[in-house]
């Protein structure tokens, strides 16, 4: 029952995408099969065209799908945000990094995604040329792509952990008018009134388990002092663990926190692409614009899930465990959901799942 999925997709991407018509079928087979198969690699999905063709015939043909085509980043993300159905409000947004080995290489890529409710969508991407952290000129091109993409669109604020953090990055959020909400180290230093400077942690010793402090006024972050120095108020809590989270913002303090937990819907999303959903560390790809054009069908497979998910929810929850929480997350039910229609030879089956797609109005890059 591939094919009609395959179709489906064709048919609901074919005014979005600007790809000839063997190239988008490749793209669609790429998406249904990434979900059926539960893997990314090429052999595997490479069964699921709907045609006579060998299957090393195939297995030809998305090797070079990931190797000639060029994919529109902004037209990927305006699917995404389309199939995921409009939010109200503003947009509450989550930066991280993950990264793997594969034999010698490392894959390193960054990621903007966008929280809802209790998933996070993938919406941009970048494969890094290099091991560790990102640079502020690779986070701002995210930004960049953003309000390309979505110029209308507010954002509550963007999450992000204590590797994201520089002048340049955070007065590029404040010129996109962008809120924000970053995790500190405990030993960042605050620059006092005096003209000394002290690290985090002095100011939230005496924080028992579970309490929260909020310094409403802004504080000066950095141990030099320095005019271009981000002015940001300040919450803390003590975790379980004994441990000190510490964010600043450019918002209220007292709504940081509650924030910030939130990031967590982004380590969720690289667990689901990794080995809870689609095996993405098992891929032998390691050129990293390949690994972005695959990142794009496993964000589209992603969202198309969830979505499903969602349709089949409605206002029901998912049941839960005796611990309280989920049996299952959103995107698992709905990844179970989809492959479990697929198998069955029937159109009442399938049905869910094509319509999830009804209704797309993609948002088309400027």
């Amino acid at each position: 029952m591939s094919h009609r999925l395959i179709n489906a997709l064709r048919q609901t991407l074919s005014e979005s995408l600007d790809l000839r018509k063997s190239r988008l079928e490749s793209f669609c087979t790429l998406v249904v099969g990434l979900i059926l198969a539960r893997s990314v690699n090429l052999s595997h999905l490479a069964v699921h065209f709907a045609n006579r063709a060998q299957i090393a015939s195939n297995y030809r043909r998305l090797q070079r799908f990931l190797e000639q085509t060029r994919l529109d980043g902004g037209a990927i993300a305006g699917l995404v945000v389309a199939l995921a159905g409009k939010s109200k409000g503003p947009w509450l947004l989550a930066l991280d990094r993950t990264n793997w080995k594969f034999g010698r290489y490392e894959i390193n890529f960054l990621m903007l995604a966008l929280v809802r409710g209790r998933c996070a969508l993938p919406l941009f991407w970048q494969v890094l040329d290099k091991q560790g952290a990102s640079s502020a000129r690779e986070r701002k091109d995210f930004i960049a792509a953003l309000r390309r993409i979505f110029p209308d669109q507010p954002v509550k604020a963007l999450l992000a952990d204590r590797e994201f953090l520089g002048r340049e990055w955070l007065k590029a959020l404040q010129d996109h008018r962008i809120p924000f909400v970053v995790r500190l180290r405990d030993n960042t230093h605050i620059r006092l009134e005096s003209g000394h400077s002290k690290p985090m942690r002095y100011f939230f010793a005496a924080l028992r388990k579970g309490q929260c402090r909020y310094l409403a006024r802004p504080h000066a972050i950095g141990c030099h002092d320095r005019p271009d120095n981000p002015r940001l108020a300040l919450a803390a809590t003590r975790l379980a663990s004994g441990e000190l989270l510490i964010v600043a913002t450019d918002l209220k303090p007292r709504h940081a926190l509650a924030l910030y937990r939130k990031r967590w819907r982004i380590e969720t999303l690289f667990a689901d692409l990794k080995s809870r959903g689609f095996n993405l560390e098992d891929t032998h790809i390691t050129h990293p614009r390949r690994i972005e054009k695959l990142l794009a069908a496993i964000a589209l497979a992603y969202a198309w899930v969830v979505t499903l998910a969602r349709r089949q929810l409605g206002a029901k929850p998912i049941p839960t465990k005796t611990h309280q929480r989920p049996a299952k997350s959103i995107f698992r039910y709905g990844f179970d959901q989809f492959r479990k229609r697929a198998t069955l030879n029937s159109n009442t089956f399938l049905h869910p799942v094509i319509t999830a797609l009804h209704g797309i109005k993609p948002l088309k890059a400027p």
